[in-house]
């Protein structure tokens, strides 16, 4: 059970829930929008591109100089404000331009909130209960997804894609709201200069966790922005809810549990190389397998997908607490580069004669090469695998 102060942070887990709808409701929105705002769905769908793109380049910069510059529950406020504003737009958008801007503007505010939990959250518990902190907030991210998500497809409808960016909107409300009345001072590790966060990038270890994490990030989300197109090329269209339900199912167990595995079970190593083992795995469950092995691949993928975040995350604060805010940060972004990179992708790919199928081919490639630089870090004198 988590203890302490942590349950106070309620309102950090609301923002994060409402991250995680904003990321992955999108795709689903896509045809409704675009007939919206009289455009393509291509169009609209740089939109998703152009979120990750803002937070993967604000998580490193913006989050470490707001936390350096200000306080930590100020820092939190600013970021969720900018969301907030930046999905008000969206819902208020009735040209393409303006949305665009508008997921510029979100994606920057995610950016700066996201990070900026999980640093807090660290730094707020002891040692013991570090891997239980992180994967509580990484929680709300994939309550985000899986809950919310399909609810939010639902909204849509029921009443058209503005009231569930509305939702998303009103959701980060809730947790402003919530952390304007919590008077619980939230901390974080002060983030060093520039020069010194970009200097920590020329560790060895610390390019090699990122790098792992871009590629795991470039399979698995970029696959998910076509597990729609996918799954109606195999005769299961009529599926994808199910499909969705389950990856979101899937990435809620693994967030929920993550953190007591690392704290109590194995190290972050050993987690992130039988996470990408699963994911590997899932992906040919999924791209190859019939209804059902494809229905469990989709569940061990999203688990091992939404897993996979926290242990590279208590790795590389355990190889450099001295940079814990800028370090997580860069995880962040390396994350949601890959999903941008994958995304981008995945599109070259399905405009050329190749077909759908050759997708999870992709993925698997690419998780098979992160899993050998992660089994290099091994040799690696320093890595934080004890």
């Amino acid at each position: 059970m988590i203890k302490g102060n942590l349950w106070r942070l309620w309102p950090l887990v609301m923002g994060t829930f409402a991250l995680g709808l904003d990321a992955y409701v999108l795709a689903g929105l896509l045809p409704t929008m675009a007939k919206s705002l009289h455009t393509t769905q291509a169009s609209v769908g740089l939109g998703v591109a152009l979120f990750t793109a803002a937070y993967a380049v604000s998580a490193p910069i913006l989050a470490p100089v707001f936390a350096s510059s200000t306080s930590a529950r100020f820092a939190l406020l600013s970021g969720i404000v900018i969301f907030i504003g930046g999905n008000a737009i969206t819902m208020l958008s009735h040209s393409l331009n303006w949305l665009l801007f508008s997921r510029v503007c979100a994606g920057c505010g995610a950016g700066i909130f996201s990070p900026l939990t999980s640093a807090c959250a660290a730094a707020m518990v002891e040692e013991s209960h570090k891997g239980r902190a992180l994967a509580l907030v990484l929680a709300g991210l994939s309550v985000g997804t899986a809950l919310g998500v399909p609810a939010g497809l639902m909204v849509e409808n029921a009443f058209g894609w503005r009231t569930t960016i509305g939702l998303i909107t009103l959701v980060g409300i809730i947790s402003m709201t919530g952390m304007l009345m919590n008077k619980l001072m939230f901390s974080a590790t002060k983030a060093a200069p520039l020069k010194e966060r970009l200097s920590a990038l020329t560790s060895r270890v610390t390019a090699m966790t990122l790098t792992v994490t871009l590629l795991t990030g470039i399979s698995s989300l970029g696959l998910y922005t076509y597990i729609a197109q996918i799954s109606t090329d195999k005769g299961m269209g009529q599926e994808i809810p199910l499909l969705i339900w389950f990856w979101g199912i899937g990435g809620l167990i693994g967030a929920m549990f993550i953190g007591q595995i690392i704290d109590r079970l194995m190290s972050p190593w050993l987690t992130t190389l039988i996470l990408i083992i699963l994911l590997t795995s899932s992906f040919v469950a999924f791209g190859y397998g019939s209804l059902y092995i494809c229905l469990a691949g989709t569940l061990f993928w999203g688990l091992a997908g939404w897993s996979s975040i926290a242990p590279q995350q208590h790795s590389l604060i355990k190889h450099a607490p001295e940079h814990a805010t800028s370090l997580i940060g860069w995880n962040s972004s390396a994350n949601y580069a890959g999903g941008s990179i994958g995304v981008f992708i995945g599109s070259t790919i399905l405009s050329t004669p190749l077909l759908s199928d050759s997708l999870p081919l992709f993925a698997i490639l690419v998780a098979l090469l992160a899993l050998i630089i992660h089994l290099m870090k091994k040799f690696i004198n320093g890595t934080p695998h004890h």
